[in-house]
């Protein structure tokens, strides 16, 4: 994973200040340590979280981390063939996120 681990904790810290439930991975060239550049590319689970808070925690994570490309997608429906691709071939970024 081709993040630091501040990076790690202001995802995770922006997506859980509006759903503390929710499952988050990162997904994307940057979830593969011998790929390089790339934007970070984000998948959520959660039941909570609206289009207009999608974009404050985008805006939240780069306050914290500096400007960067932020993809994300969030989902209700952990069947959701997207999420089902980001947790099939990328990394969670918290101990609560689960396979399966």
């Amino acid at each position: 994973m081709r993040l630091t681990e501040d990076e790690k904790k202001a995802i995770v810290a922006a997506v859980h200040r509006v759903d503390p439930g929710a499952e988050i991975w990162l997904f994307g060239s940057r979830a593969d340590d011998r790929r390089r550049g790339g934007d970070i590319d984000l998948a959520i689970l959660s039941e909570h979280i609206c289009r207009t808070e999608r974009h404050a925690i985008r805006h939240e994570i780069c306050d914290q981390i500096g400007e960067q490309k932020i993809d994300i997608v969030v989902t209700a429906d952990r069947n959701n063939p997207m999420f089902a691709c980001a947790v099939e071939k990328g990394v969670p970024l918290h101990e609560k996120a689960r396979v399966g």
